[in-house]
């Protein structure tokens, strides 16, 4: 496989894999985060803020975020 030229890295991988390993912790919790209050407000029958089919659509938003996050960080560590 072929090395990233230098100045295309900085591009890429501008945080670094530290960083995008923290905002997938972060996405990961978002995604927990949205899933709970969509099924709270679902058991209650509430609108908490949204309605419930929104929160999970923000939850699957959010767990994909985690995943590119994941898969960047992986990238940016593997490239070193």
């Amino acid at each position: 496989m072929a090395e990233i030229p230098k100045d295309l890295k900085r591009m890429l991988f501008m945080g670094g894999a530290r960083y995008y390993a923290r905002m997938m912790i972060v996405m990961g919790l978002l995604t927990w985060t949205c899933l709970i209050v969509g099924i709270v407000g679902d058991a209650t029958n509430r609108t908490l803020g949204l309605e419930t089919s929104n929160w999970f659509i923000l939850a699957g938003i959010s767990l994909f975020g985690a995943i590119w996050s994941w898969i960047t960080s992986y990238f940016a560590a593997k490239e070193g």
